[in-house]
């Protein structure tokens, strides 16, 4: 079986997304759409689609009897309409991250997916690394207890992309929403998506308005730090910047009763180097190295197979789509981001903790 797409959005994502969809395989290309239809005509001369299948209208794209699947390639704001139009027009759809720059958005794709019977799949890449597979693996096994607390973090010392991810009007936000969605999913999905109900948050962009190619132009934040509380009676701290004086705002780990893990490594701190575990990492085929053997331990992982993220989030897409799902990354879960990031540009402006709620799908 073939899937046959079309592809909203002919920029800078959507060869990625083409590369992806050549190097996992099964699928065809078989549409384009722009608004500027020289884009489009360009892109369908790269990809080999007929030029009769170019478009400037996602609508009349999704006319197409033989789409099965849509990639939604274009600027933050313009996600929620081409999906909700492709789920309702009957066909899958593959959504570049964020699923959306506002909370009302990313609420209505989730609820179309869901009213659909379709699959909706964010392009989240990070989170098909083998290593945060296994960390999730090693949470999912309760081998941390309970989780108190956590820490989501990532940044550039000087990565602003420019172009539209400056502006609201076509990004919706910056950095938090651009880079830090990676980071915050990948921690939420690992914990098992926990439900925020509190957030205390800043936003900022004092670096990049000291450059001249950016002030008084950008108008979105390049830096965001929260504390996020979940109704488990959990923490979150996030963290992301694309400009900072400073190498690092940390990593990514989690706390546990039982032990801790880095997302990073992954690396666990235990007091022992547990039979389940052990159990768990030959299930894997890894190694593990716990340093020292007994007693109090940090045990490192060793094995990991080299993997394409781009190529594994497409593959993972294929399976889904030919077996009619359920979604490698749901759309409730990336939901999630959006709630906590909505509470974070709420806190921001209020000035003060603010509450959050996780809209019913």
């Amino acid at each position: 079986m073939t899937i046959r797409v079309g592809i909203v959005g002919t920029g800078g994502i959507s060869r990625a997304h083409q590369r992806a969809y050549e190097k996992a395989g099964g699928f065809e290309i078989v549409a384009v759409c722009d608004i500027i239809k020289s884009k489009a005509r360009q892109a369908a001369e790269e990809w080999g689609v007929p030029q009769k299948h170019v478009f400037t209208s996602y609508n009349k794209m999704l006319e197409m009897d033989t789409i099965d699947t849509v990639s939604v390639c274009t600027y933050n704001q313009g996600h929620r309409r081409p999906t909700v139009a492709a789920l309702n027009a009957g066909k899958h759809v593959f959504c570049e991250k964020p699923m959306a720059a506002k909370l009302t958005d990313a609420t209505a794709m989730a609820r179309a997916a869901k009213a659909s019977g379709k699959i909706l799949q964010i392009g989240i890449h990070s989170t098909f690394n083998p290593r945060l597979q296994f960390a999730k693996k090693v949470v999912d096994a309760g081998l941390l207890g309970d989780i108190y607390y956590s820490e989501s973090a990532g940044c550039r010392r000087r990565g602003n992309p420019g172009h539209t991810f400056i502006y609201k009007k076509t990004a919706g936000a910056g950095a938090t929403v651009d880079i830090g969605v990676y980071n915050m999913h990948n921690s939420l999905y690992a914990m098992g998506y926990p439900k925020p109900v509190r957030v205390s948050a800043i936003t900022e962009d004092y670096i990049s308005q000291q450059d001249p190619r950016w002030r008084d132009v950008m108008d979105v934040e390049e830096f965001g730090a929260a504390w996020v509380r979940f109704d488990n009676g959990g923490v979150m701290v996030f963290k992301i910047s694309w400009a900072i004086h400073n190498d690092s705002l940390g990593g990514n780990f989690c706390l546990g009763k039982e032990a801790g893990i880095s997302l990073d490594g992954p690396v666990v701190y235990a007091d022992a180097y547990t039979d389940e575990l052990q159990k768990l990492v030959e299930a894997e085929g890894l190694t593990a190295e716990p340093n020292p053997p007994e007693g109090m331990t940090t045990i490192r992982f060793s094995g990991f197979p080299a993997v394409d993220v781009w190529e594994a989030q497409m593959s993972a897409f294929r399976e889904a789509v030919k077996t009619d799902g359920p979604s490698p990354i749901p759309p409730e879960g990336v939901l999630l981001t959006n709630v906590i990031m909505d509470g974070i540009f709420r806190s921001h402006e209020a000035g003060k903790e603010v509450s959050v709620r996780v809209p019913e799908i």
